[in-house]
């Protein structure tokens, strides 16, 4: 797997850059928001955290970026699905904070870093199990293996009309086992951090259970008054909305993610790529109005209003965290 090495900046200096490729790929079913999610990064990076910026050497993945982000922002569109594999090489740059070497003890500083973003977005199909063997899932397989982080996308509301998340995660979990176990690192369990993301919090069948479950906590600080759920709350959000899971397994996919991987290495996150809907008179959140989506009668899914993404950098940047604190 890539090294993630860092130079440090003398005074005076170019800031110090790392030039690996961490690699993250994105995992999760078709329609679970993967494409929705990197179209809102810019946009979340610009409102919620403007020192770091996301931009691209190669054209392809910088036109993939522009028409991505103005789908959503622009026009009121979701990008389109992914039918095959998408690899985007993608730059993020901002700081990073870091730990004083040994003898300067209760000391940080802050450090310029260039992030070169290898993320993979395959289309969900590729999860299913009758797919296992074929060429495009091995080089799925092959794309997460050599990655060093995993976006995985649950979809509550796909989970509860048709409760495939388990069968298609395990089936994936078992070909990726396969293809790091000859590693002499390898030590039974995958390697890779993973950042759990429960995805479509401003759906209502989502944000009730989350009040229900008196998860909801406000930020009085927050122009929109938009409400969060606490990251330490997530796992447990999505394991009572595994509860009402189709056929019943859903409830494990939590505990199948911690069999498979380190358990301190994972961290959940509740998220909507395009945030709640904004009162049209006031212009904040209504709680009797939070979907910011709607069906026209083609069945085509359209943004209602303004993006405002909900812990869409957040867990990018804790994987890029994990990432270096454990290169």
């Amino acid at each position: 797997m890539a090294s993630f090495g860092r130079n440090k900046a003398k005074a005076g200096s170019k800031p110090a850059t790392v030039r690996s490729e961490p690699g993250i790929a994105m995992l999760g079913a078709t329609g679970s928001g993967k494409s929705t999610f990197l179209g809102a990064l810019q946009i979340a990076l610009l409102k919620q955290h403007r020192e770091w910026r996301i931009w691209c050497r190669d054209p392809a993945s910088r036109r993939a970026l522009v028409e991505m982000n103005t789908a959503l922002t622009s026009e009121g569109r979701f990008p389109l699905t992914t039918m095959g594999i998408d690899i985007f090489d993608w730059i993020l740059s901002g700081k990073l904070e870091r730990s004083a070497h040994r003898g300067r003890s209760g000391r940080s500083f802050e450090e310029n870093v260039e992030l070169a973003l290898k993320l993979t977005d395959p289309t969900g199909e590729l999860s299913r199990p009758d797919q296992a063997g074929l060429q495009p899932r091995e080089q799925l397989v092959d794309h997460v293996a050599k990655s060093r982080g995993i976006l995985y996308m649950f979809d509550p509301i796909r989970e509860f009309n048709r409760g495939d998340a388990y069968d298609k995660t395990y089936s994936l979990l078992m070909d990726l086992i396969a293809a790091v176990a000859e590693d002499p690192d390898f030590d039974g369990r995958l390697p890779h951090h993973v950042a759990v993301c429960v995805t479509k919090f401003d759906d209502p069948r989502v944000f009730k259970t989350a009040d229900s479950l008196g998860m909801l906590v406000w930020d009085e600080h927050d122009p929109l008054g938009f409400p969060r759920v606490h990251d330490s709350d997530a796992r447990d959000l999505m394991h009572s909305l595994c509860k009402v899971s189709r056929n019943g397994t859903g409830e494990v996919v939590p505990q199948l993610l911690e069999q498979y991987f380190h358990p301190d290495r994972i961290s959940y996150f509740v998220t909507s790529a395009v945030g709640f809907m904004l009162n049209k008179r006031t212009r904040v959140f209504d709680v009797q109005d939070t979907e910011n989506v709607y069906r026209i009668e083609s069945g085509e899914s359209l943004v209602r209003g303004p993006v405002n993404p909900i812990n869409v950098v957040e867990p990018i940047l804790w994987l890029v965290r994990q990432m270096a604190l454990n290169s």
